[in-house]
């Protein structure tokens, strides 16, 4: 038996040993997708030689162990890599979680240190209470006594009773911080993951070495989506295009003074090439007084991602241009992220990379990173509809926008400094122009008004006949000229038995199809210019028209 056990032991310490050393990374690059973000942490060590796991924690637990790489230099070789969950090993505490605990342990330990206070002073305040008899059953007390005596207690009851009010004040401030923070408290945890994430590396290092790492994987919860702001000083300047990233990431660990590169590709996406299989038809009865209400679908059928779709607009479906126009050109330098990124366009994606560095804490809280800036050409002018408004807005028509390989999302829009409003880019437009509207103008009048001569209704056997005329003025009220659009309409019959005649346009462009008249002005410097158009509507008198006007 002794032999055996010997020999167990022997065995044993003949067994090379597996020696393992934990190593820290940090996070040196990351590259944002629409969903999803690609980390590359980097680390060194030194390594003795023999069988070594080489140990990473700090690792996000969304990520996709499926997509961990990892590239190694030195003198050894990686045996296996694998990730693991280590429930036993306490996570560590982000740096603002920790602050706030320990303003919590402060208050209340302030807390607790008042609450003795103030039970020392109110088991005195009972204790005078309790003796408050003076002098014995038989002998009386003079009133200088008495008063000496009522003053000291008055004093003495005043003071503990002031300082225990001030004691339960202070006590319900600082009752009510703690709860505000521990809220907080519990709101990060969150964000921050409480289980340590490891990478684990199974080396066989041949001799004693200095060795780096490389890792890169794929994390979930992160994403970034376009946002952009349109600035015009007036109508004699370009565009300023601002393209942001608005990214977020909730992954439970803190990206903190990162490289960032922001990448319209997507690698949730499936990235195998479609594959055609046979279609086959077949038939059934139709049967008479029979319809399909339900719709069959395969359980196996694989859902789609949540897409946004955007109807385009037709290329000839907005007014024309009669404007200042604008150059483009690149943009000046200025003190901001979008000057120090680099573009890269591929076959299917785009990537921004940019210089400077960024943290972007796991709060799932949007942070706001520039990534370029450009100025685009842009055809100024002015456009009115009367009928609908008498307001003159401001309109840039934007060229050159497409060769930017732009994502869709919303815009804010900037003229002479002030915001009017919001747009929309839509990269699947037909059009290679973007119209924004960069506000009203109060300083041009317009006003449109009935001609009264022009308009009445005449009855002519069962003919029925209406005339009417509209006059439509426009001043210019500024210190230079300006071009403006101005469009109105004449109605249109889907009835043989109805008939709309134009009888005066006035210099308009008239689209039979529409309906629409449009007048294409310049005018002076405080000038004014009037224009008119009238129209014939017939029809049997026995009808009633709706939506005459």
């Amino acid at each position: 038996m002794k032999k055996l056990v010997l020999i167990i032991v022997i065995v044993l310490l003949a067994m090379p040993s597996i020696a393992q050393k934990n190593v820290t990374s940090k996070i040196k690059k990351v590259t944002v997708f629409l969903k999803g973000a690609q980390i590359q942490r980097t680390a060194s060590t030194s390594l003795k030689k023999g069988r070594t796991d080489v140990v990473f924690s700090g690792l996000s637990t969304a990520l996709d162990a499926n997509s961990i790489q990892v590239k190694g230099k030195g003198n050894f070789t990686i045996m296996s890599v694998y990730h693991q969950l280590n429930y036993l090993k306490k996570a560590k505490v982000d740096k603002r979680i920790k602050e706030m605990q320990d303003s919590v342990k402060l208050l209340t330990n302030q807390s607790n240190l008042q609450n003795q206070f103030y039970n020392a002073l109110n088991q005195e305040s009972q204790m005078l209470l309790a003796n408050k008899a003076i002098g014995g059953t038989n002998t009386g007390v003079d009133v200088a006594s008495l008063k000496s005596m009522a003053d000291f207690y008055r004093t003495r009851l005043k003071d503990i009773y002031t300082r225990m009010y001030k004691i339960k004040q202070d006590n319900s401030k600082r009752n009510a911080k703690i709860q505000r923070l521990n809220q907080q408290i519990q709101q990060s945890r969150r964000n921050y993951q409480t289980t340590v994430s490891e990478l684990v590396l199974d080396l066989d290092v041949k001799e004693t070495t200095q060795a780096k790492f490389d890792i890169t994987y794929l994390v979930r919860n992160a994403s970034w989506y376009p946002q952009y702001d349109i600035r015009a000083t007036d109508v004699h300047h370009p565009i300023q295009l601002h393209y942001r990233a608005m990214i977020r990431q909730n992954t439970g660990v803190e990206w903190k003074n990162v490289m960032l590169t922001v990448s319209t590709g997507n690698p949730s996406n499936n990235g195998v090439i479609p594959q055609l299989y046979p279609w086959y038809l077949n038939y059934y009865l139709n049967q008479q007084g029979r319809r399909m209400e339900k719709a069959y679908v395969d359980s196996n059928v694989e859902p789609l991602d949540m897409e946004e779709v955007q109807t385009p607009v037709p290329v000839n479906s907005s007014a024309p241009v009669y404007s200042y126009s604008t150059p483009s050109k690149a943009m000046g330098n200025s003190n901001n992220s979008s000057n120090y990124t680099r573009v890269s366009v591929g076959q299917t994606t785009t990537l921004f990379k940019i210089s400077i560095p960024y943290t972007i804490p796991s709060t799932n809280k949007t942070v706001n990173v520039k990534i370029q800036k450009v100025e685009l050409a842009a055809d100024y002018r002015y456009y009115c509809v009367p009928k609908l408004s008498l307001d003159a807005f401001l309109q840039a028509r934007i060229t050159g926008w497409e060769e930017l390989n732009l994502l869709a999302g919303n815009v804010n829009v900037f003229f002479d400094g002030t915001f009017v409003g919001k747009s929309r880019i839509n990269p699947q437009s037909l059009s290679d122009t973007l119209d924004i509207s960069l506000g009203k103008d109060a300083s041009i009048k317009v006003e449109r008004n009935k001609i009264k001569d022009k308009t009445g209704k005449l009855v002519i056997g069962s003919t029925k006949k209406m005339n009417i005329g509209w006059e439509i003025s426009v001043r210019n009220g500024k210190a230079e000229k300006i071009n403006i659009t101005i469009q109105d309409q004449l109605p249109l019959s889907k009835l043989k038995e109805i008939e709309v005649e134009l009888n005066k346009k006035d210099g308009a462009k008239y689209n039979a199809d529409n309906g629409f008249l449009t007048w294409d002005l310049e005018i002076a410097a405080k000038k004014s210019v009037k224009k008119s158009f009238d129209y014939t509507v017939k029809y049997p008198k026995k009808y009633i028209l709706a939506n005459q006007w």
